[in-house]
């Protein structure tokens, strides 16, 4: 069996992204988080590429401002890290380490955002391997 390091992040990735525009507000962020059960949302600008992240712990910076008010882009994650699909889980995770991260959106050979590598999937994975072999 494959060591979790060897596998490629295709193999552990989310597949499809929740993703707001760049002009959405915080509330809104908080619905899709909350009736999505996730995590994070990516922002997009108008071409549909990614320009940001909006996690969970994202949120707080709207504390005593109208949620409603603020938007997206004042409180995401700018530049958001990105891997390809081929790589491996040991090269995308020693960027959420070096990064101090805990996501990254995955792109294909033509640069096309085809979802989010987590922590929580690294996690899943190891969780199951262990699993399978005690």
């Amino acid at each position: 069996m494959k060591k979790i390091e060897e596998k490629q992040v295709k193999d552990l990735m989310t597949y499809g992204t929740i993703t707001v525009p760049e002009n959405a507000t915080v509330i809104e962020a908080v619905y899709i988080l909350v009736e999505g059960s996730v995590h994070a949302v990516v922002v997009v600008n108008q071409r549909r590429e990614p320009v940001g992240i909006v996690s969970e712990s994202d949120i707080i910076k709207a504390f005593g401002k109208n949620f409603e008010d603020v938007k997206v882009t004042e409180i995401m994650h700018i530049l958001p890290e990105v891997v390809e699909m081929d790589k491996t889980i040991k090269y995308a995770s020693e960027i959420m380490q070096n990064k101090h991260i805990h996501r990254l959106i995955v792109i294909d050979n033509s640069k096309e955002m085809r979802g989010i590598l987590s922590l929580t999937d690294i996690i899943r994975e190891i969780y199951k391997i262990t699993r399978n072999t005690s």
